[in-house]
């Protein structure tokens, strides 16, 4: 359910406004918002030394992501607690002066790595060139180059030897050779002051050189490979240093600089908001949104702490300005999970209807529906047990695995109620239906029945809450078109009802009357277009309707593909091909039945059930205090003295 949220509004002295907020912001209760500029006579608060203070602020703390980033973690420990007076001169000398190392390091460390992760490469393409590479390398005066070319362009070499004796004579020479199947490589020796003009031939050419790495520039050829094998066996040692340092940096600095980076993001955030508020020339004035339940307390913290210093005033929303409250929600913990859907979709419009415990009991009961098996509801079961407790508390993970679970028992309680284990094979230890097995041709028509009488239960509270929803929030046109929908359906509900005899056939009359007493509703609420859609739109929620017969069909698709599996495990004359055939069969039908009725039974809520009341557009609560590295509780980087607030005389209040 939606927790109800109202508004107050603060109005203090300027001298007390970094007070209020320190208090404000420690309680992460309050969101604020901009409605104190529309009162009269107060304009927006305008930065002026506070601009600069936020621009320094901001830098130091990209300046800390930055090195936190390059420190190794530690164990945990509580952040230090700053003062704001120790967020500048003195966090900036701790960051110059311990900046420098760990940056160097860090550099050591980026080239090591990649050294470490290239010259491997090198060195085996060296390998392939290495036993062309002629004595002539060692000669005063000449140049090596190395050439990789594919066997595609063997010609290329022969246009190459062309260009080169222009360019050099006979002073040059060309070995190359198949060094792999797909590879010709070749060794170019020639002088020194002929290199750059080869060098741009070969860029003409296209031709592929293998370049050494900067640092075995100046070493032979034919030696690269040995200093390249030498680099490697260093490089591992000379990482082991680098992280050593870094480690002594990182259990210096990480826990100080962590609590410096919570503090500045409490200060900025306490910059930031005054984006937010209303001023004169002596008064500053917020308005906020908090939960209904916590205003009397956030209320009186403020009066406790800030006594004299504030008139503090509680303006409840009016009807229309309801849909502007932040949403937060709250809910059983056996609900919680499925906030994750609605969220999916939209948060609710502030002040409507909540979903979640409606998707809480609907959504494992479609979902075991479509299931029905008891072998498939166990395996699914303890596969999403595993994963609930191995993932994070409050991930998206959590919540869809936790819906798996509620849904595997309903697939063992329709199982049981079906007589279905592992498809046909509960008839071997002698389980019997409860009510039908969906195998028999028989039951079709029941489980039809049972889908359709589901959609209609499902729908009709759909249209029940979108019209209370709609009388709620004074939407007139809303109101008309879902009780014509309502009646509508009511009445061809009571027209199928006759036509298959089980009513009288006098219901006829009011069955017709009923539906034109809807249509006129649908009508009225469609506007100037009604006449047409209003019949297109009642034949929709009919067609709503039928979609869940979705909830037996999927079901006879895994029944039946379950069957087929066992019969061919069983005609199979070897044991343990037919165990082989059944696990494949009944794995695929396990990983149908976990994501097929998922899907199903979400949409079932999102189209057929959703459309009929939900009113999406929601933002989400975000007090002001609950900062982006906040992970559901208050900051503690900061610490927020008791704030000291200038004399007030008593029984004044600051005038606006």
């Amino acid at each position: 359910m939606q927790v109800h949220m109202t508004r107050v509004r603060i109005i203090g002295h300027k001298r007390d406004l970094d007070a209020t907020l320190s208090v404000i912001q420690s309680l992460a209760c309050v969101q604020l918002t901009e409605g104190a500029r529309a009162h009269a006579g107060l304009r927006p608060y305008v930065l002026t030394d506070e601009q600069e203070e936020m621009e320094t602020l901001s830098y130091l703390r990209a300046r800390l992501d930055a090195l936190l980033a390059l420190l190794p973690p530690v164990p945990d420990a509580p952040p230090m607690h700053w003062t704001e007076q120790a967020l500048g001169a003195e966090l900036q000398a701790d960051i110059s002066r311990h900046a420098p190392d760990i940056e160097q390091l860090a550099r050591q460390r980026e080239a090591l790595r990649n050294d470490a992760e290239t010259l491997p490469r090198y060195a085996e393409t060296l390998r392939k060139l290495v036993r062309l590479t002629p004595e002539l390398t060692r000669l005063q005066g000449y140049a090596t180059i190395a050439l990789l070319v594919h066997r595609r362009y063997r010609e290329a070499i022969d246009l190459l030897t062309q260009e080169v004796e222009l360019l050099v004579g006979s002073e040059y020479e060309l070995v190359y050779d198949q060094v792999d199947p797909d590879h010709i490589g070749a060794i170019l020796v020639v002088p020194q002051r002929a290199e750059a003009q080869v060098q741009a031939l070969l860029g003409e050419a296209r031709v592929s050189q293998v370049r050494l790495p900067d640092s075995l520039q100046d070493v032979p050829f034919s030696e690269a490979l040995v200093h390249i094998q030498r680099r490697l066996d260093a490089i591992p040692a000379e990482t082991d240093q680098v992280e050593a340092r870094l480690a002594e940096l990182a259990a210096q600095c990480r826990v100080r600089w962590q609590g410096a980076r919570q503090a500045l993001l409490r200060r900025i955030e306490q910059l930031r908001a005054r984006r937010q508020l209303g001023e004169t020339d002596q008064t500053f004035a917020l308005v906020g949104w908090v939960p209904q339940p916590e205003a009397a307390h956030i209320m009186q913290v403020l009066e406790d702490r800030l006594h004299r210093a504030l008139v503090i005033q509680e303006m409840p929303p009016k009807a229309e300005e309801a849909a502007e409250a932040p949403v937060l929600l709250k809910n059983p913990s056996a609900v919680r999970p499925y906030e994750f859907f609605v969220r999916l979709l939209s948060l609710p419009e502030g002040g409507s209807l909540d979903p979640s415990a409606l998707m809480a009991l609907f959504m494992p009961l479609f979902f075991g529906l479509m299931l029905g098996d008891i072998g498939y509801g166990l395996v699914i079961l303890l596969i999403a047990a595993f994963v609930f407790w191995r993932s994070e508390k409050g991930s998206g993970v959590r919540d869809v695995a936790f819906f798996l679970m509620m849904g595997a028992g309903w697939g063992i309680v329709w199982g049981i109620v079906f007589g279905e284990f592992f498809g046909s094979a509960g008839h071997m230890i002698g389980l019997q239906p409860i009510w039908k097995e969906r195998s028999d041709p028989d039951a079709l028509a029941s489980l039809l029945l049972l889908a359709i009488a589901i959609g209609v239960v499902h729908v009709t509270l759909g249209l029940i809450l979108g019209v209370w929803q709609a009388w709620r929030s004074r939407r007139r046109s809303e109101l008309w078109e879902r009780a014509g929908m309502l009646l509508g359906l009511c009445g061809l509900f009571l027209l199928v009802a006759v036509v298959a005899k089980q009513l009288p056939p006098g219901w006829a009359t009011p069955a017709v009357v009923v539906v034109i007493v809807g249509l006129v509703l649908l009508i009225r609420g469609m506007g100037p277009l009604g006449a047409l859609m209003a019949p297109v739109e009642l034949l929709s929620g009919v067609g709503n309707i039928l979609s869940y017969l979705r909830l037996a069909a999927i079901g006879l698709a895994s029944v039946y593909l379950a069957m087929v599996g066992n019969e061919l495990a069983g005609r199979v004359g070897v044991v343990w091909v037919g165990v082989i055939i059944a696990v494949l069969f009944h794995s695929l039908n396990i990983a149908m039945g976990a994501f097929s009725p998922s899907i199903h039974a979400l949409r079932l809520h999102y189209v057929e059930f959703f459309s009929k009341f939900y009113e999406p557009g929601g933002s989400p609560f975000q007090p002001f205090g609950r900062m982006e590295s906040d992970e559901g509780d208050h900051p503690a980087g900061l610490a927020v003295p008791e704030p000291e607030l200038a004399p007030a005389t008593p029984g004044s209040a600051p005038a606006v």
